[in-house]
């Protein structure tokens, strides 16, 4: 008989607090902005803007668009709120903790090891967002905090389970999972039977009362939704789509698979039209 396997880890951990503290979440997003930059200022414009956008480096570390000729990228580890410089594979060249800097040290830090290596960082900018971009003091000239760690621990873990979910549920491995500079969300996207699909993960904004949730877009709506499962329900107030908030999820070890389901029900919906 063989001996059984290790049970499948539940990569949405053992968060229990239905709320990510307001001030790590608005730190790690403030933090991207210089990563999104080099991609934005440095590489070439993609019809969708994700120039801008970042991937996985780890369970806890993000990495932009590879830039200057595909040879450098900018990261960031999201706990310790270290900014890097990094080559094309992700590894680090160069690494500046951002506890106690500002936004403008962080720039300062990227142009000058990108001129080290003899690439021209004038143009190096931080990326424009609309309106709804979340103000804080950060974007006003304070520096980064010097505690938090704990919180943007839990935020790591939200992100990296629901990376896990996404990159299993897709229709097809080449569709990238990017996490996005302007809304701080991570999603995938793309068009299956004439219709756009969106799925993914916010950690919080105004609309949700600083709630994670994730949801799924559709466009165009489906004529008739049918219900979700895995306590999903359809949204019509701000925004239109399937939507589970963090204070429906399951208890740890059943939320993969519950967050899978919803995932998947929204698809038979966009699949149905």
């Amino acid at each position: 008989m063989n001996a059984p396997g290790p049970a499948r880890r539940d990569p949405l951990g053992e968060l229990t607090a239905n709320r990510i503290d307001p001030e790590a979440r608005l730190a790690v997003h403030y933090a991207l902005q210089p990563v999104a930059a080099v991609g934005q200022s440095l590489a070439p414009k993609a019809p969708d803007d994700s120039q801008q956008s970042l991937c996985s480096g780890g369970p806890t570390r993000w990495l932009g668009t590879t830039a200057v000729g595909g040879a450098l990228r900018a990261g960031l580890e999201a706990v310790r709120l270290e900014l890097q410089l990094c080559d094309a594979a992700g590894a680090p060249l160069a690494s500046l903790p951002l506890a106690g800097r500002t936004l403008s040290d962080a720039l300062a830090f990227l142009r000058a090891e990108l001129e080290r290596r003899g690439q021209p960082a004038a143009a190096l900018v931080l990326p424009t967002h609309p309106p709804d971009f979340p103000r804080h003091t950060i974007g006003d000239g304070a520096a980064f905090p010097r505690d938090g760690a704990a919180a943007r621990a839990d935020l790591a873990r939200l992100f990296a389970g629901t990376g896990e979910v996404l990159e299993a549920v897709r229709p097809d491995p080449a569709i990238p999972v990017r996490l996005w500079p302007h809304h701080f969300d991570l999603a995938a996207s793309w068009t299956a039977g004439g219709a756009s699909v969106g799925l993914g993960f916010s950690p919080g904004d105004e609309g949700s009362q600083g709630q994670p949730y994730w949801y799924a877009t559709i466009d165009p709506r489906p004529a008739r939704p049918p219900p979700l499962v895995g306590g999903g329900s359809w949204r019509t107030s701000g925004w239109w789509g399937a939507e589970l908030p963090f204070s429906r999820l399951a208890p740890p070890g059943e939320r993969r698979e519950q967050l899978a389901a919803f995932f998947r029900s929204a698809l038979t919906a966009a699949r149905a039209g």
